[in-house]
């Protein structure tokens, strides 16, 4: 066949280009303009794949993932492990700009733009971040065990992450909001936390923000560090991280639904004990139960978690083993 009845389809409106004779590259569009409205769209589909999944994000994941790193190079974990931890960082810089483009195509940066800021041509540039390689590589990320995506994302956007159920994205909500009255009642700044805490300050405000739940480890730092009691959030993490508990001991039973009470009362700001006392019980009731030394019938207790905005199903497990080992739905 001759090079002048060479054909191929256009890349944007699929209609057939006779190629020029005389060799040469093969046309993929009919003309520029089509060429531009094909990589907008691709730009388009590329956002639509992963929305929200900003670097920021991916960034905060990277300085935790280099803990463990650290930590996997100071202590006996084996060759492969730490190979694996370091490939993960690799990857993860790459989705960070990856990501990062695709943030600025959105705000209207242009190819010539990123190109410049990559030093780079703009060819290379489009090469490299345009089309759906991006988005496949985002996509198909792992993300870090510390932490689940933000909860905005639609199912998918993630690949392999675990997209957590409502009331997982309840709890994180309500864990962030307890943060936040320990954090109003201390008066610290949020930078001194971060440091302290060694997180990035990215990490611990979408913490604080309920978007992502991190190891309890870290939960438990941060709850210290803000000056309250980690076992009062227990529960709430517990809840925000889908993980199964552990039913406590006997005698543990009524002090651990007084903690939960406690971790609900700081997520709705820390209301007086009268403002969310039900009829029939009294403030100094309403007290001791939040102080553990009172373990009310199930209605009181659904009624006192209503009013603080909280839901009453973690509870349940507890309440109903705290009412095996006593033989009685009140105690104290």
């Amino acid at each position: 066949m001759s090079d002048a009845s060479r054909e191929a389809g256009c890349g944007y409106c699929g209609k057939t280009i006779v190629q020029r004779p005389g060799g040469g590259h093969p046309r993929d569009y009919c003309d520029d303009g089509h060429r531009r409205r094909a990589q907008r769209r691709r730009d388009r589909e590329l956002q639509a794949a992963v929305p929200q999944l900003t670097h920021r994000f991916i960034a905060a994941e990277i300085s935790l993932r280099a803990d463990e790193l650290v930590t996997a190079c100071f202590s006996d974990v084996p060759l492969d492990g730490v190979l694996e931890l370091a490939a993960r960082i690799v990857d993860d810089a790459e989705c960070v700009a990856a990501a990062a483009v695709v943030d600025e195509r959105s705000a209207g940066r242009t190819w010539a733009d990123i190109g410049a800021a990559a030093r780079m041509s703009e060819g290379q540039a489009r090469a490299r971040w345009g089309g759906p390689r991006s988005a496949q590589r985002l996509t198909a990320r792992d993300p870090a065990p510390w932490a689940g995506q933000p909860h905005s994302l639609p199912p998918g956007a993630c690949g392999a992450a675990t997209r957590p159920d409502r009331g997982a994205r309840q709890a994180a909500a309500a864990l962030g909001r307890a943060l936040r009255t320990l954090r109003a009642r201390s008066g610290l700044d949020l930078d001194d936390v971060a440091a302290e805490a060694g997180m990035p300050l990215f990490a611990v405000r979408w913490v604080l923000e309920g978007q992502v739940v991190v190891p309890w480890t870290a939960t438990y730092t941060l709850v210290h560090l803000l000056g309250g009691q980690p076992g009062d959030l227990r529960l709430l993490w517990q809840s925000a991280s889908q993980s199964v508990p552990r039913v406590p001991d006997a005698p543990r039973l009524g002090s651990q639904i007084a903690a939960g009470l406690r971790g609900a009362r700081l997520a709705a700001g820390y209301p007086t004990a009268a403002a969310v006392s039900p009829p029939g019980l009294t403030e100094a009731e309403a007290e001791a139960v939040f102080d553990g030394r009172l373990v009310p019938e199930w209605r009181v207790l659904c009624e006192m978690l209503l009013w603080l905005g909280a839901d009453p199903q973690p509870f349940r497990g507890l309440w109903e083993a705290h009412r095996a080992a006593r033989g009685q739905g009140r105690s104290t």
